[in-house]
C-alpha cells in the first residue's frame, strides 16, 4: 500500500516557526489521490495532514478536510473518482487549520460536521485567534457550514458504509489539544489517530489548547489497549503504519517526558533543559524533518510546567 505523502509536513514547521518563508497553499502538491487501505476505507496522498474516508452505498464519510479550500476541492476530486455519491458526514479529529480549513467546502455541499465538544469551541474561537504567533488561522465565512453541528464529550458511534465507527475522546482529556478524537473502524480494523500520533516526527503539542506530552502518551496507550497486531494505524502526519510503530513512538515520548520532568523537578530553567539535550537519543530518527530537538523540547517543557501549575 502506498503511504500518504509527508513532503508537505515541513511546511507546518515553517508556518509555525518562520511564517514569512512559506505559504501552505504553495507547498501543496498539485494532485491528491485516493489510496485503498482495506474494506471500504481509503486514505489520500499529497495532503498536509492525513485524511481517511469510508465509501458506502449511501455516500462518503470523511475524516478531516484539509488545510484550505483548495485542498478540500482536491479531496473532492479524488473522491469523485471513487464514487458519484456525496460526502454526507465529515469528522474532525481536532481544530487545527490543516484539519478543518476545508470544512466549509463540504458543509456547503450538505455534509454534516461532527467533532468533540471542546474542539468546536476551539474552532470557533480560533477564527479570531491562532494557537501561537505565526500559526495559520482558521478560515471560513459561515460558521454554520464549517463548525461541527454534532458534538459529543466522550464517545460516539456511527454506522456508515457497512462500518461501525467509534469516535473516542481520550480519557486523558488533554493530549495534542483538549478536543482530540480517535476514530476506530471496527470492521476494517483501522484506527485513525489524528495528531496525537506523528509517525517518524516529533509531534507538535498545542500547549495553549491544553496539550502536553504526558496527555499524548496516555491517549496513545489508550489506543494500544484497544487494537491488536493486525490493526492498520493512520497517524495525523506520516505514513500509514501499525501497532508496533506506535509502541515505539510511545516509548520515545515516555522517555523524553521522564527526562524533562526530572530536570524541571531539579529546578532547571528552559535553557538549561535544552542544554541537557533530553531528546538526544532520538534526534536522528525523529528530529530531522519537522520539529527540531530544541523546538520539541520547549513544547515538552512548557506543557509539563503548565500542567504542574494546575
Amino acid at each position: 500500500m502506498k503511504p500518504p505523502s509527508v513532503c508537505s509536513i515541513i511546511s507546518i514547521a515553517l508556518l509555525a516557526f518562520a511564517p514569512a518563508w512559506v505559504r501552505a497553499a504553495d507547498a501543496l502538491p498539485a494532485a491528491v489521490e485516493a489510496v485503498h487501505v482495506t474494506g471500504q476505507v481509503f486514505t489520500f496522498t499529497n495532503t498536509m495532514s492525513n485524511s481517511s474516508a469510508v465509501v458506502g452505498d449511501e455516500g462518503v464519510l470523511l475524516i478531516d478536510s484539509g488545510t484550505s479550500t483548495k485542498e478540500a476541492e482536491q479531496r473532492l476530486s479524488a473522491i469523485a473518482k471513487l464514487t458519484p455519491k456525496p460526502v454526507r458526514l465529515l469528522v474532525n479529529t481536532h481544530w487545527h487549520f490543516d484539519h478543518v480549513n476545508g470544512n466549509e467546502v463540504f458543509g456547503a455541499q450538505g455534509a454534516t460536521v461532527i467533532g468533540q465538544t471542546a474542539m468546536r469551541s476551539r474552532m470557533v474561537a480560533g477564527k479570531v485567534g491562532a494557537p501561537l504567533p505565526g500559526f495559520p488561522t482558521i478560515t471560513y465565512e459561515h460558521e454554520a457550514l464549517a463548525a461541527p453541528v454534532i458534538t459529543f464529550d466522550r464517545e460516539l458511534t456511527l454506522h456508515f458504509g457497512g462500518e461501525e465507527i467509534l469516535l473516542v475522546h481520550p480519557a486523558a482529556d488533554q493530549a495534542h489539544t483538549d478536543g482530540d478524537l480517535v476514530v476506530y473502524f471496527r470492521q476494517a480494523n483501522i484506527v485513525h489517530m489524528g495528531d496525537i500520533y506523528f509517525q517518524g516526527l516529533y509531534p507538535y503539542i498545542d500547549v495553549g489548547s491544553g496539550g502536553w506530552i504526558d496527555g499524548i502518551v496516555a491517549a496513545c496507550r489508550g489506543v494500544l489497549a484497544r487494537i491488536d497486531g493486525k490493526t492498520i494505524v493512520i497517524p495525523g502526519h506520516g505514513p500509514v503504519t501499525d501497532k508496533a510503530h506506535l509502541e515505539v513512538y510511545v516509548a520515545m515520548l515516555s522517555d523524553i517526558s521522564a527526562k524533562v520532568t526530572g530536570l524541571i523537578r531539579a529546578g532547571k530553567t528552559l535553557d538549561e533543559v535544552k542544554a541537557a539535550k533530553p531528546t538526544a537519543a532520538y534526534d536522528e530518527g525523529w528530529g530531522k524533518v519537522f520539529l527540531k530537538p530544541d523546538q520539541f523540547t520547549e513544547l515538552v517543557y512548557n506543557g509539563i510546567v503548565s500542567h504542574a501549575h494546575k
